[in-house]
């Protein structure tokens, strides 16, 4: 177990033996406080290559984290789990990504108590911002994608007329953050040489996507606000569907057709604003070696939950247009038959695709845990896995 406080500690163990089994503790027992549980097991002969979700070079910073001696690799043929007793912090990005984590290996594994070589060096609380944020990003991302594909999925079955046009901004802005994600694994840091000024500040690719996601955030907030004014002000015993409709699209000027696409930017934007608060975070902790991983909750909860806060506004907004009813405004002098009919299909089209779109929002159950698996291949590079 690696102390998570950046004190030196008490403990120290070689490399773990290929059996399973732990080296013999020297030096006393490891110091009190919460710490990161460090396990191994053989890796499977055979392995679904499917579980991978990154490959880092042995020269990493996860890698060197890994090994039991500075200068070494950590050994090969093994499947490392990390496991936190708690996300620091973090806790409202992963109940709102949810996300399966992997359950203990069976058969022989171990516990290793792994010392920093030199004072503030090889902490756990390095590790564990690494494991922190990996395990985060593996389910966010997974979940982000999810619900996409399904308020993708729901416009083109119950909307087709609506253009799902995507922000480029987002899909910059996701492409910056799982760099941002690679660069923390294997550089420690998300200082990328040539896009970095002398301060030591991110790269270019990461800042721009933090200046468009600050505007795409205060976008989201005033479209919410503005489709809730709707919501608050339709008659809960039936409103007429055009109209609810041409109001919803008034938000924005975006129009009834532009309404499934913005709530699609809408939750895309809050998302990986909410990855990039964690990154961020970890990056300007791992530049500190001697603060502890307790010292993130204090520069994260508040903005996550925040975020996850923005996200559940959106998913009630959704609940409460799929229950509310829509009815057909008759025009002076009677309407003909087939127009009533269009009018009605399209409200049960409409009121079907806020049940689709609230249900694709609602958040997955989290079961507390935060673990990351990475194997050790024989080249010495490391493959960080999904969970099964």
């Amino acid at each position: 177990m690696l102390p998570l406080d950046g004190r030196p500690g008490g403990t120290e163990t070689g490399a773990p033996e290929r059996n399973g089994g732990p080296r013999p503790l020297r030096n006393g027992t490891p110091p009190p406080g919460p710490a990161l549980l460090l396990s191994w097991t053989p890796t499977p002969a055979v392995d679904n290559d499917d579980r991978t979700w990154a490959t880092l070079s042995a020269s990493s910073e996860l890698a060197r984290r890994l090994a039991p001696d500075a200068g070494r690799a950590p050994a090969a043929g093994l499947t490392f789990r990390l496991a936190l007793p708690e996300a620091f912090g973090a806790e409202p990005l992963l109940r709102l990504a949810g996300g399966e984590t992997a359950a203990a290996a069976p058969g022989s594994s171990a516990q290793a108590t792994v010392a920093p070589t030199a004072p503030g060096d090889r902490h756990g609380a390095g590790l564990g911002l690494l494991t922190l944020t990996t395990a985060a990003e593996i389910a966010a991302t997974g979940t982000q994608t999810r619900v996409l594909d399904e308020l993708t999925a729901a416009v083109d079955q119950l909307a087709p007329s609506c253009v799902m046009r995507l922000d480029s901004r987002l899909r910059a802005a996701e492409e910056s953050l799982r760099e941002a994600q690679t660069e923390l694994l294997e550089r420690g840091s998300l200082v990328v040489d040539g896009d970095a000024t002398d301060s030591g500040s991110p790269s270019r690719g990461l800042e721009t996507a933090v200046a468009n996601l600050s505007v795409l955030r205060h976008q989201t907030h005033a479209w919410i606000a503005g489709w809730e004014r709707v919501v608050a002000g339709a008659d809960p015993s039936g409103t007429p569907g055009l109209a609810l409709r041409d109001a919803l699209g008034e938000v924005g000027k975006l129009g009834w057709t532009g309404f499934p696409a913005a709530v699609h930017g809408a939750y895309q934007a809050l998302v990986l604003d909410a990855r990039r608060i964690l990154l961020t975070a970890a990056d300007h902790l791992l530049r500190a070696p001697n603060r502890p991983l307790t010292a993130l909750r204090p520069l994260v909860e508040s903005d996550l939950a925040g975020r996850a806060a923005d996200v559940a506004r959106l998913h009630r907004l959704l609940t409460t247009l799929s229950t509310l009813p829509q009815t057909v405004r008759k025009r002076s002098g009677g309407m003909m038959p087939n127009l009533i009919a269009d009018q009605a299909a399209a409200n049960a089209r409409s009121q079907a695709l806020f049940t689709r779109m609230a249900n694709a929002l609602r958040s997955p159950v989290w079961d507390g845990r935060v673990v990351v698996e990475v194997r050790s291949l024989d080249s010495g590079e490391l493959q960080v896995l999904r969970p099964v």
